[in-house]
Formats: C-alpha cells, structure tokens, sequence
C-alpha cells in the first residue's frame, strides 16, 4: 500500500505575469473511477508561458495550477477503474498520461465529430483551482484524475525524457497530420519554429517520405537537435534575419517553386505572412503553433487565392493520439534520440526559473522533476 499525505505542494498562478507561488492543497478521495497519481515529470511548453501571461481563450479566473503534459505514476485507483483506453490493466505503480475531458453530448462530439472543439470540455491545468478537487495541474506533487478522463499507459520500455513530448506537443501534431491527411510521396515540408511542436512536425515528415525536410527557427541548439531528428536543411533566423532572403533561400531549395507542405509551429504570428509568401501554388499550409488570443499580422489575403492554397488549422488531440505518439516513441527511440528535446529538469520550488528560462528560448523541453520527492 502506497502511503499517501493529506496535502500536495502546487506551483500555483496567483497574478498573470506575476511569479507563481507555492502552496498546498488537500489531496482529494478518490471516487469511483478516478485516479490519483503522483507527478513523476511535468513538461513546460509554450502554452504555459501564454497561460501564465494570460493570454490564451480559457478560464480567465485564478488562481491556477499550470502544467497539462504531465506523466503520473498510480497511487489510488477508484473502484471500476481497471483499464486504460487501449484495454491494458492499470495497477497501482503504472505510468499514465491523459487527455482533456470532452462532455460527448454537445454538437461538436456527437454532430461534427469533432471532440477538441467541444462546448463544455473540462480542461487540466487551465481551470480555478480552489475548488474541489483543486490538484488539476502538473506543477504539483500529487494531481486527480477524475472519473470520466482517458488515459493511457506509458510503455514500461519508456523514459520519462522520451515520452513527457506526448503529453502536448507529439499528440497535438499527431492529429494535426490526420488533419492534413498526411504527405504526399517526396513532398518538400517547410517546418516554422523549432520548438517542441516543430521538432515532432519535422520527424512525421521525415517518417511521412518527404523529399526535403527544412526547419526555419532559433537558437542553434533547437536547430542542431532538428538535424539529428533528420532534417536535411535548417535556416537559423537568429543569422538570416531579413525575411526576403530566408524566401530566396527556401525557393533555391525548391527548385524555384516553393515548399509543398508547410507547418506553423512557430507561435509567433507574423511567421503566418512569411509562409503565405513562399509556399507553391497549390501548397497545403497547416496552422498548428498559433495559440495567443488577440495577436494579429497583416497578411495578403489574395495570395490564398491566386496561390489556390489549402489552409487549415488543428487544436489539441484526443487519447488516441495520445496512444499513437507514445507507440511511435516505443517503435522509434532507437532511431532518433528522442530523449534529447529534455533540455534541463528543475524542482517544483523552482518553477519561476523553469518558466523565464523557456520564455527566453534558452531550454526546448524543460521539466518539472518530481522524481526522488
């Protein structure tokens, strides 16, 4: 019998843009079919800088307990509760991820069938938490998983640095490639951003049969790691600032017509415009990085049509994208050193370091480290 304490330490949003503090909370009964975990590693992603700046469409009340790509090892399970959403059993010591809750009731999950967009989806990580049952987000000791959740068990074969990815970014891209229904043989990728969802953008293009492979982003050591990921040519912005010139040197690599495919992983909005000027006509243009509300780019709107590009955007994911990247990781982690987007791990005590260290784009994937609490 795992011995549980009474509370759990959360980093915790009190002011938006303010440091976050540390506090406790009670840990909550496990009900019929929820789980309690204890957080083994938490990553931090772009959208947690958003959230802490408050600007991303969600609950605006705080205060918050951040971190939503969380794996969390199993100290209660609540009565029913014996599988994970691919029917493996679940114990006490498994490691699980999870996805968001969809309500299944609204027109989105049960008309469109499209479960991200759901009306009443209950989020983690983006929700008050001074309410039962509080412990909701990944910057913290102890988190809830509450009944109607899917998870999904993480591949014992699998280290934390390998598959923490999943918890956002590798599922989100996931989907995002069943969105835009994947490549076509030898296609030319042009990938906006070296983040996260960059980096695992370039490896489905690699594994999707790409031609060419190009990541245009910053700094180096995002870059140096994309090479190792397979991409055949990086265009580090930090040296080639003048847009015109990155345009030049994307349409010298192919052949003067421009990329087939392109994907915005960038998070940054005027990066949008500088892929509407160098994809090919007839090009697929997927949005998946573009998350801060209210930011805005002048844009040529004529160059969708004169171009008769195909642009769509994706948001999120659902478990069985969860399970597709974790069992793309178990399949591959021989061949690329997935491992490597962990760049630093940091206690929960030091989450305001953690936080101003992404946000400076010194650190690709850092980590709230639990292990050894």
């Amino acid at each position: 019998m795992v011995e549980v304490p009474k509370k759990s330490k959360a980093a915790v949003i009190v002011e938006w843009g303010k440091p976050l503090q540390i506090r406790e909370y009670a840990i909550p009964e496990v009900q019929p079919g929820g789980i309690l975990v204890k957080v083994e590693v938490a990553g931090i992603c772009g959208s947690d800088i958003h959230q802490w700046r408050g600007r991303l469409p969600l609950d605006q009340r705080l205060p918050q307990i951040p971190g939503h790509e969380t794996i969390g090892r199993i100290v209660k399970l609540g009565e029913g509760r014996t599988h994970d959403a691919a029917g493996e059993a679940l114990k006490i010591g498994d490691r699980i991820m999870w996805a968001h809750v969809d309500c299944g009731k609204c027109y989105w999950c049960k008309i469109s069938r499209q479960p991200t967009l759901c009306a009443n989806r209950t989020y983690y990580a983006f929700r008050y938490c001074d309410d039962y049952p509080h412990l909701m987000g990944g910057f913290a000791e102890y988190e809830y998983v509450i009944p109607p959740t899917d998870v999904i068990r993480v591949p014992d074969e699998l280290t934390e640095e390998e598959a923490v990815g999943v918890g956002c970014a590798f599922r989100t891209v996931v989907a995002a490639y069943e969105r835009l229904g994947g490549l076509s043989t030898q296609d030319d990728v042009v990938i906006l951003g070296a983040g996260p969802i960059g980096l695992y953008s370039l490896i489905l293009a690699v594994e999707g049969g790409a031609r060419k492979t190009i990541v245009i982003g910053a700094p180096q050591s995002r870059l140096d790691l994309a090479k190792k990921w397979g991409a055949t040519h990086v265009v580090n912005i930090d040296e080639i600032t003048d847009p015109l010139q990155r345009k030049k040197q994307i349409l010298d690599l192919t052949n003067g017509r421009g990329p087939d495919v392109i994907v915005d992983g960038s998070g940054v909005a005027v990066a949008f415009n500088e892929g509407l000027e160098m994809i090919r006509k007839g090009g697929r243009y997927l949005v998946i990085g573009q998350t801060s509300a209210g930011v805005t780019t002048p844009i040529v709107p004529a160059n969708i049509v004169w171009k008769a590009l195909d642009i769509m955007g994706s948001i999120s994911a659902t478990i069985p994208h969860f399970y597709k990247a974790l069992q793309f990781v178990k399949n591959n982690r021989s061949k690329y050193p997935l491992g490597g987007i962990v760049t630093n791990r940091y206690k929960l005590e030091q989450i305001n370091e953690a936080l101003a260290a992404m946000e400076a784009g010194k650190e690709i994937k850092p980590v709230i480290d639990n292990r050894g609490r």
